[in-house]
């Protein structure tokens, strides 16, 4: 029962269970570039609209005069969410707006912090901005205070960083293997492509058959190989700065995908149809993902080995969701209520949530 319950709420509810202000862009990422002398922090426009009033003649667009105008108050909101200490003891810091800049999302204000203390041996930074606004933040960081590229990603539960000291290649890959499962399992728009991927395993094929487990799992592995190998493609790509495609434009078709799978899903096309739909569509996902790498990764030495542990993240949650979700849906598949009610429920709920989504992505 309680299986059954938990299967409801994953593919009928997860989607009213986000915010109107999630639904209507990609994950939020902040970026810092430190030196001995200076974070350069970049933070997009909209996420600090969302965490301070500065729109002031309320026309939807941000402009240079809004920005300056508001320099001081949001530089006093940036000295409590960050901070840096040295040996225990906390360092002044010099805040200031310094231009603005493009990242594949938009517009971000860039900020420049100082402090004498980056120059000093045994320095902690902090950080907690947009935390209790939006759990799905991220802040990518990069470092090269102590000569060598440290890349460093700080989140709601790991939000310090050591500056300075040297970060072995096996402590990157593990930042990065962990951020690529959790912005899989925590990116809902690309856990729910998959479920619609997943909703073809639980229908009765003609004559009221119900195939092996086995086959089943077997015509699933390639469906999710082929979304695999296409958004590695991409995500590679687009992380190293081969090509890239606009941030809005591949948000939007992300969502129009989630609800493509599920109108097929509801068809009973073929697998073999199925499979050529994940590929076409991972080609796209792909470019989501490296939203979150590609304006940090040229900076550094490790970027191949963090992109590739950030892929390899993505596909063990990938696999860890096929293993958890498949066998339930497939035992609960086989009740005549499954068919009759709860199958078309949750394509048409996954079909419907990714229209909601693209429309509030325009």
């Amino acid at each position: 029962m309680m299986s059954r319950i938990m299967l409801l709420v994953l593919l009928v509810g997860l989607s009213t269970a986000f915010p109107r202000s999630v639904l209507a862009h990609k994950a939020s990422d902040s970026f810092m570039y430190i030196t001995a002398e200076q974070i350069r922090f970049d933070v997009a426009l909209q996420d600090m609209q969302r965490i301070q009033s500065l729109d002031l003649n309320g026309d939807s667009q941000l402009q240079w005069g809004e920005l300056r105008a508001a320099e001081s108050a949001f530089s006093q909101l940036l000295a409590r969410r960050i901070s840096i200490s040295s040996d225990g003891d906390s360092c002044p810091l010099v805040i200031k707006l310094a231009g603005l800049s493009e990242h594949s999302d938009g517009p971000y204000g860039v900020w420049l912090i100082r402090s004498t203390c980056l120059a000093q041996p045994e320095v902690q930074l902090s950080y907690s901005l947009l935390f209790d606004v939006d759990p799905l933040h991220r802040a990518l960081l990069v470092s090269d205070i102590s000569g060598e590229k440290q890349l460093g990603v700080l989140s709601p539960s790991s939000n310090t960083a050591k500056l300075g000291e040297r970060v072995s290649a096996l402590e990157t890959a593990e930042v990065f293997l962990w951020q690529g499962a959790v912005h899989l399992l925590l990116g809902y728009d690309h856990m729910l492509f998959l479920l619609a991927l997943l909703l073809p395993a639980t229908r009765l094929r003609k004559h009221g058959v119900h195939l092996p487990l086995r086959k089943v799992f077997t015509d699933v592995a390639l469906v999710v190989t082929m979304f695999t190998l296409a958004h590695s493609f991409t995500l590679v790509a687009a992380s190293l700065g081969w090509f890239s495609l606009p941030s809005q434009p591949v948000e939007i078709a992300i969502a129009l995908s989630i609800s493509l799978a599920a109108v097929l899903a509801l068809m009973d096309v073929d697998y073999r149809f199925q499979r050529g739909l994940a590929m076409g569509v991972g080609l796209i996902h792909g470019f989501g993902f490296a939203g979150v790498l590609s304006d940090l990764l040229a900076a550094s030495s490790l970027k191949l080995l963090a992109l590739g542990s950030f892929n390899v993240g993505i596909e063990l949650a990938q696999l860890l969701l096929v293993f958890i979700v498949l066998p339930l849906l497939y035992r609960w598949s086989a009740q005549a209520h499954y068919q009759r009610w709860v199958f078309p429920a949750a394509g048409l709920s996954l079909a419907a949530s990714g229209l909601y989504m693209a429309a509030q992505r325009l």
